[in-house]
């Protein structure tokens, strides 16, 4: 009994000591969320636009989101991500969500590119493609 004691007092003391981990992450989040009321040939709708940055370790991310529009009024939202090193785009759109990953600059803005899909940002459009299918969306002002 006396053995079985101290080996559990020891892994209790082992366990204490491997939990006291020095782990001091310094993380700052910033959040703003920007909702405009348009009108536009007498339908009043409204557009969200959402920016995030969050510091972990002096590690910076930002992410800024953007609500789209197909010519048959489907709506999509785009959310542009840059941690540093690399920059994707989320796409989410009839319950489906795509990530795509930065590729290149284009003349006109960004063309972001995974698997089969790859879509071209530019200031107000996005142009998605995914073999013969071409889907072009412009951004909801």
């Amino acid at each position: 009994m006396k053995i079985n004691s101290l080996i559990l007092g020891f892994a209790t003391i082992l366990v204490l000591i491997s939990c006291k981990k020095n782990d001091t992450k310094k993380v700052s989040e910033s959040y703003s969320t920007t909702t405009e009321i348009v009108e536009k040939d007498g339908k009043i709708d409204t557009v969200t636009t959402t920016s995030a940055e969050k510091e972990v370790n002096g590690k910076k991310t930002t992410s800024i989101s953007y609500p789209y529009k197909a010519s048959d009024g489907s709506r999509a939202k785009a959310t542009f991500i840059d941690n540093g090193k690399a920059k994707t785009i989320t796409i989410e759109a009839n319950n489906m969500k795509y990530v795509l990953d930065f590729k290149k600059a284009t003349p006109t803005g960004e063309l972001y590119e995974r698997n089969t899909i790859s879509a071209e940002a530019s200031e107000d459009s996005l142009l998605i493609s995914q073999g013969n299918n071409v889907i072009h969306l412009a951004k909801v002002k």
